[in-house]
This record gives C-alpha cells, structure tokens and sequence, in this order.
C-alpha cells in the first residue's frame, strides 16, 4: 500500500547501526565544497537522509526497550546507541548548522521552500553547548528507570496479576464499593516507588537545569519552550491560557461535576466516581482483544474517511501496532515514525474500554499525517510542531465521535459521547494543572518536596472542581507521577491544550459540513512541518489560539452537545 521510498546516495538496506559506519556520511558532508545554490539544496537533502537513517535506528531500539522493559539486551542497545551514536551526531549536527548558517548560498535558496529549515538550523546552532550532550545521555539514562518502575507496576485482583491499565476497567464499574478498592490498590502501588520517583525526579531536574544554565538560560522552563522551538508562543502566553481554562472551562467542569453526582446519588464526588456511569449501568467493554480494539476503531475512522481506517487496517497487517497491555511493558501510549521505511508505528497499553478505543483512534490520527506526509523532504518537515501534530489526533477523536452510532448499541454510543464530551472538558482543566505545575516547579527551582507537593494539591483545587480528597491526602498529593510527561518529556503538555483548540474548531466545522471539513484537515496534515506554526493552523482552516480566546464559543457548543446526551 505504501511503497519502500528508494535511498538517495544511501546504500539500499545500509542501517546506521554504529559510528563508525555513521561517522563517514557526516565527515563527506562537512568537507563537501558548495559552489551553488543547487549544491547546497543537493547537500540539505543529503543530510537529511543520513539524519534519518540514524533516527530510525534510535527509534527502533526505544521501542524494542520499551514494549519490554525486562529485556535487559534491548535496553543494552538502546543505552549504547544513545551513549555512543547520538552524542556523535549531535556534535556532527551543530557543526554542519553551522555550515549552512554560514554559506553565503543561503541567500539563493527559495525563501518559501527552506525558510523553516532556516528558522530551525538558527535555532538549533544558538541552543547547541557541547557539555549539554553527555547530560542528555544521563537524563536518557533517567528515563530508562522511570520506564523501568512504571512498566513493573502490578497488583493482585482477585487471584489475578493485572497491570495498573488493566486495573481500570473495574473504575467502570456500578458497585461503587469494587471502584473504591480498585483505585486505592493503584494509588497504593503507586505509592510504594513513592521515594524511588521523588528520587529520580530530582536527579531528573538536576540535570535539566545544568543543561538551561549552560546554554545561559535563568531557567529550564525558558531553554525547553525554545528548545521546543516554540517561536509562535512563549510562556507568558501559556500562563494567560491557564487563566482562560479556569475562567471559561471550570465553570463547566463543576456542573458536569453536579449532574453525575446527582445522578450517581452520592453526596460528594470521589476519585473513583469519576469513570463509572451516572445511571448506574454496567461499565461496557466493547472489545476483548487487540484485534477487537482495531476493528472497532477501524469502523469509527472508516466513517470520517475510508482511506483513514484503510491505513489502521494496513498497520496492523504489517506488524506495526503493539496494542495490549501486560506486565514489564512501559506505560503510556505513543506514535513514532521508523524513519527507514517512513512508517508509523502505534504503541500503547490498552485494556477493554471505550477509553481504549478512543487511544487508538488518537494514534490512529497520528499515523495518518504522518502517512500523508511521508513523502516531505528535509526531513524534519516529516513531523509537523507538536501543538499541530496533536491536532491529527484529537481531530480524529472528535470527527469519530459523531459515529459512535455506527459501531456501539445506540445507548451505548450516547454514554459514550458523553464520556467524550466531559472528558475534553475534565482534559483541558488536566492540561492546565500539570503545565501549571512544571512551570512553578522548573521557576522556583529551590523548592522542597513538600512545597512541590503542596503546590500540586493547590492546582488541583484551582482546576479539579469538586472532588473530595479526605483521608487521601498522600495519594492526592503524590497524584502527579502518573503523568508520565512530567518524568519523560518536560513541558511537553500544553500542545495538548492549544491542539483541543484546534480540534474542536474541526469537530465544529466537520457537524456543518463533513466532507469540507475533512478536506481541510487533511490539506493541513498533508503539509507536515513545512510551514510555521499559524500558517498549519490556517491551512487546516482553523485558527492558532495560545491564549484561549476561543474557549468561550466552544465551551458552549461542547455544553450544547453534552446536555442532548444526559
């Protein structure tokens, strides 16, 4: 379905498997003489392959460590190429930015052609400090263990070992006594690597804040947004999106809070009310298996665009889906692209709910831009910016949600459309709370654990609405370890935010008009990473919103949905 793109000057089937074999392509590339505008687009095209073919690898050895996290040779091979590969291709990599930077043929180059490349290599040159690289293998290093204590956490349920992901089916559930006990034995299991992720975290912030001061920045949070290549928004702009998710979400989070305690009959809201129906049904496992998963998800993308689920379909047919979830596998779920073949893979770790199906619907989005853009070259325009990328996926979500008819039993498709709606409201209001936090944590970068603690438990009262947390204090004030971008991807959170933005502003258009909606979200995907940040947005017909500014029109058309489903 999707043909083998043929090397340029690469070897066929030649890998990137070490440094001696990468370390000549890099070597030609910086002692090649350029006499003309077409010798450096020839040059930059170059690059990109070798860039590429060192990604892939790199990629493929995470994804061998992380499915199993107990397999001490997949984890060897991962450390070793990040140790002994990596830090040489970055040095390689400054230096040939340079070379460009430098390159008096630059001025000859198709300014709407390379002009993003161009802001990226100024970027990338100004951030660059050689004595960043072997911090960056030590915070690797970090994220191997935090993958390491997540992926073995299990708990014992009624004579059966289950994962923390297979646990939450039982949150479903319509015995309120059963979800309590579900969710005290994850919060407990938590808590017992309580110390061992305080511990890590900290080492974790140490060596992020080296890594800041060394490129002269006063503070992490300031170096990350930039080393996001965040240039269309900084962090004051977050702060204001914060404050619009509290003025214009969390009004509507605490009467979605109101009607399901009523309807659950309880006088206060506790965590584990939160997953179970409102009217008391049963929780609804709409598959058993990983290929249940992809049929289901399959049938709801087939309905936005065949060609959408025809790529779900393909994926699982070449082996490129690794779906359910079991002990010693890293928690989470993620897209990456092996940048060889120029292939999505999905990775996630799912149990039997519709909170599943929606996973992979949302990877199921990535997979198709990146499919829809594989053909881009340089290669960085292959991976649009995050806050755009994130669009692909909650897009899908939010175009899919308006078929759950066409899969579920009609009562079950409303429950559904229901969790949906209230989870983009409880989602942005969980967005702004965990971004909140790691701008406090990485701007008082003197803090205890116990100020880090109680300030998450403040910015859970600012955005969680009403929820009783008495008698759970440990639980709540440690809450924030679940969230695995905290440990493994700082600052890697408000894409989610500004990207929902953009994805109800699709779902908006697609109830309007479906197949103009469509079009213009594909147009936007089909365009990668080529073009800024706004300009994506535009494309894809929507509006870049850093601020919230918007968030009042769709919370209410979100409010008018929600209410035709109670």
């Amino acid at each position: 379905m999707y043909s083998p793109i043929s090397p340029r000057k690469l070897p066929k089937n030649w890998k990137a498997e070490s440094w001696e074999a990468v370390e000549p392509w890099y070597l030609e590339l910086e002692e090649r003489a350029l006499e003309s505008a077409g010798d450096l687009e020839e040059w930059l095209l170059d690059r990109s392959e070798v860039d590429a073919a060192v990604a892939a690898v790199s990629c493929r050895r995470n994804v061998a460590h992380v499915r199993y996290t107990n397999n001490a040779e997949a984890e060897a091979n991962h450390l070793a190429y990040q140790a002994e590969v990596i830090p040489n291709v970055r040095k390689s990599g400054d230096r040939l930015d340079r070379k460009y930077l430098e390159s008096p043929l630059r001025d000859a180059l198709d300014v709407n052609r390379w002009g993003v490349h161009d802001r990226e290599s100024d970027l990338a040159a100004r951030l660059f400090r050689p004595e960043n690289v072997a911090l960056g293998v030590e915070e690797e290093e970090c994220i191997v263990q935090y993958g390491h204590l997540t992926g073995s956490m299990t708990v014992e349920w009624e004579g059966e070992t289950l994962t923390l992901p297979a646990l939450a089916k039982y949150l479903e559930v319509e015995d309120r006594d059963v979800r309590e006990k579900a969710w005290r034995l994850a919060a407990e299991r938590r808590l017992e690597d309580c110390d061992s992720l305080e511990n890590l975290f900290d080492q974790m912030r140490s060596i992020r804040e080296k890594m800041a001061a060394n490129a002269g920045f006063s503070d992490f949070r300031g170096f990350r947004h930039l080393e996001y290549g965040r240039l269309d928004y900084d962090p004051a702009d977050c702060l204001a999106l914060h404050e619009a998710i509290e003025e214009h979400v969390n009004p509507l989070l605490l009467r979605m809070q109101a009607v399901r305690r009523d309807s659950l009959g309880v006088e206060e809201l506790r965590p584990w009310d939160l997953a179970a129906d409102p009217l008391g049904r049963p929780a609804f496992e709409p598959f058993e298996d990983s290929a249940g998963q992809v049929r289901v998800a399959a049938a709801l993308m087939k309905e936005v665009s065949p060609e959408f689920a025809d790529d779900l379909i393909w994926m699982e047919g070449q082996g490129l889906l690794d779906l359910e979830t079991r002990p010693h596998k890293r928690q989470g779920g993620f897209m990456e692209t092996f940048e060889d073949e120029r292939v999505p893979f999905i990775f996630a770790n799912s149990g039997t709910t519709h909170r599943d199906v929606e996973t992979l619907v949302h990877e199921g989005g990535h997979a198709v831009h990146a499919l829809l853009s594989r053909r881009l070259e340089p290669g960085s325009y292959r991976h649009a910016p995050l806050e755009f990328a994130e669009v692909a996926s909650m897009g899908m979500e939010c175009m899919a949600m308006e078929h759950l008819e066409a899969v579920y039993p009609t009562v079950e498709a409303k429950r559904a459309r229901r969790f949906a709606l209230e989870g983009v409201v409880s989602g942005l209001t969980w967005i702004a709370t965990v971004d909140a936090f790691q701008h406090w944590m990485y701007t008082h970068s003197a803090h205890t654990r116990e100020e880090r603690s109680e300030h998450w438990v403040s910015l859970r009262s600012r955005f969680s609405g009403n929820l009783n947390w008495t008698g759970l204090e440990e639980e709540h004030a440690f809450e924030w370890h679940r969230q695995l971008h905290i440990f493994e991807v700082p600052f890697y959170y408000v894409e989610y935010a500004l990207a929902q933005l953009g994805a109800l502003q699709v779902w908006s258009a697609y109830r309007v008009n479906p197949e103009q909606a469509v079009a213009a979200y594909r147009a936007g995907l089909d365009l990668g990473g080529s073009l800024p940040l706004p300009a994506l947005f535009e494309a894809a017909g929507l509006k870049f919103d850093p601020r919230g500014t918007l968030l009042p029109g769709l919370m209410a058309e979100v409010e008018e949905a929600w209410e035709q489903v109670l």
